[in-house]
């Protein structure tokens, strides 16, 4: 085979496993955008509501990060709530954001591997924010307990992590009695 057939065939089998893998260029869009949480809703009711469910959605997971960051939320709806952590480069614009949809372990780690800027080891310095590196970053420094990256998170193990990001926010480490027993 010569050369520019063997470059072709190699290019036409990458488009192949590309569109078979769903993998995009660009921005994806965004579903229930205009999905509202409850309103008046004070960060300590926010926590209390969400420790209970067995999934936290990407909304409800938006809102807690953005609590986490900023203090505030005052996002209109979950489109806002998501184009606010996409241009602080918290969320990538390629994840499938979907307002019900169950925040996975992975997703979950990376938004606070970089809201905290967390510094990551070797293969998160090579590779940088990928969702398994930043997965294993956040379980080795004890921000997620161990566990497959592709699971929902549920919403007591939501709220620990949240809570020890912004101990690790405020005291730059996170103290022993709040690291998961692994």
């Amino acid at each position: 085979m010569r050369h520019t057939q063997r470059v072709s065939t190699w290019a036409a089998a990458a488009a192949l496993i590309c569109a078979l893998s769903g993998c995009r260029q660009g921005p994806r869009p965004i579903a229930g955008a205009d999905s509202p949480l409850p309103g008046g809703e004070a960060s300590a009711e926010f926590i209390d509501r969400v420790e209970g469910q067995v999934n936290v959605n990407q909304n409800d997971a938006f809102r807690g990060v953005l609590l986490l960051l900023e203090s505030k939320d005052e996002s209109k709806g979950f489109g806002e709530r998501a184009r606010k952590l996409i241009d602080r480069g918290i969320v990538p614009d390629t994840w499938e954001l979907d307002a019900l949809k169950p925040i996975r372990r992975e997703q979950l780690a990376c938004m606070i591997c970089k809201g905290v800027k967390a510094e990551g080891g070797v293969w998160h310095s090579l590779y940088g924010h990928t969702l398994r590196y930043c997965l294993q970053e956040m379980q080795h420094q004890g921000f997620i307990v161990q566990g497959l990256g592709n699971t929902p998170v549920s919403g007591s193990e939501f709220v620990a992590v949240l809570a020890r990001a912004d101990a690790y926010l405020q005291q730059g480490e996170i103290p022993e009695a709040l690291k998961p027993k692994q």
